[in-house]
């Protein structure tokens, strides 16, 4: 108890040091805590288990979790795996993470009373690990979403799930980061937080204090030794985005690059010959991608896409978010320490 009341005083005094120097004050978290946001937002939270499909069936990517995401009652006869979801709008379609209902003979869906209604998988993609799921019971009243945008490092966030199958978890935490990007993962944004996720949160809703829904949990970074790592969300615009492409029957899908790339370090911009390190250095090209057919190799560090300056690779994330063409899609790539520019041929 000695330790901990001198770890209480020190914060005090170091508070008020701030004070007395102008900083703000940290927003405390709610004196009633978050209970009022976590009925709000959970209201749309729902439990999606895919049945019968074996751990590892048709999951071909090594960052997706595995057989630690089956149910507790899952048995070698009946796999299951566990997972959340969350309305997205009012008509009873549940998004939730791919990688829960691939391969799944059967879905189920665990709604916020406790009812279980099966649900029809209606399509996936797989790149941006989201399925969309189709049922007949709609939520009471329409979902509220937030602004990820508008999220900052160090404001509180909650996730709600159900790890390891325990009903509607709840955990908080504070943001770390709002744009993060992995070369491992291709088109994707993720926001970062602290809060901890386990088996069975992933698809679920991550939620503002005031309970809008702002992403969708995916998955926990695990630290060297397996000590505690950072968690990951999709903004809840890329949801949304990746929603109405799945749901667009007419209109042709956006194209993927299909590239690895990621920032450019301070050794690669050197190497390159470049005094910053702006832009995103490709690391992996795929044969016969689009990446492949504009020209793209690895090394090469991309500055600019159709015009627009590229920062980071979270840039060039934005940039591909938005892509719409592939005709006069124009690249800007330092390579041999010069400027080259890659074009796509205008369509006809």
């Amino acid at each position: 108890m000695g330790r901990l009341s001198r770890a209480f005083v020190l914060a005090g005094l170091l508070g008020l040091a701030g004070c007395a120097a102008g900083l703000p004050p940290a927003a405390p978290a709610p004196a009633a805590g978050f209970a009022v946001a976590v009925n709000r937002g959970s209201a749309f939270a729902v439990g999606v288990y895919g049945i019968g499909a074996d751990a590892d069936a048709d999951v071909d990517d090594a960052s997706l979790p595995r057989g630690d995401e089956l149910a507790p009652w899952s048995t070698a006869q009946l796999p299951a795996r566990v997972g959340a979801g969350f309305f997205i709008d009012d008509s009873g379609a549940v998004v939730t993470a791919a990688h829960v209902v691939t391969g799944a003979h059967q879905v189920l869906v665990k709604l916020p009373d406790q009812r279980v209604r099966p649900a029809r998988v209606r399509a996936i993609d797989r790149d941006m690990d989201i399925a969309l799921l189709d049922m007949d019971t709609p939520p009471d009243g329409a979902p509220v979403f937030g602004r990820s945008a508008a999220l900052r490092a160090g404001d509180w966030v909650l996730a709600v799930g159900e790890p390891y199958g325990l009903n509607r978890s709840v955990v908080a935490g504070i943001v770390g980061g709002r744009a993060r990007h992995f070369a491992e993962d291709g088109e994707v944004l993720f926001i970062q937080s602290d809060l901890t996720l386990n088996p069975g949160n992933s698809g679920g809703p991550l939620l503002d204090a005031r309970g809008a829904i702002v992403g969708m949990s995916l998955r926990t970074v695990v630290g060297p030794y397996g000590s505690s790592g950072v968690s990951l969300f999709m903004p809840i615009e890329v949801v949304q985005q990746v929603v109405a492409e799945l749901r667009s029957e007419n209109v042709p899908p956006r194209p993927r690059l299909g590239a690895g790339f990621e920032d450019v370090s301070p050794l690669a911009a050197w190497h390159a010959g470049r005094a910053d390190a702006r832009g995103a250095f490709v690391n992996a090209v795929a044969r016969g991608s689009v990446a492949a057919g504009l020209g793209l190799r690895v090394g090469d560090i991309v500055v600019g896409m159709n015009g627009r300056a590229l920062g980071d690779s979270g840039d060039f994330v934005r940039a591909l978010l938005s892509w719409r063409a592939l005709p006069g899609t124009r690249l800007t790539v330092f390579r041999a320490g010069g400027f080259v520019e890659l074009r796509a041929a205008e369509s006809r």
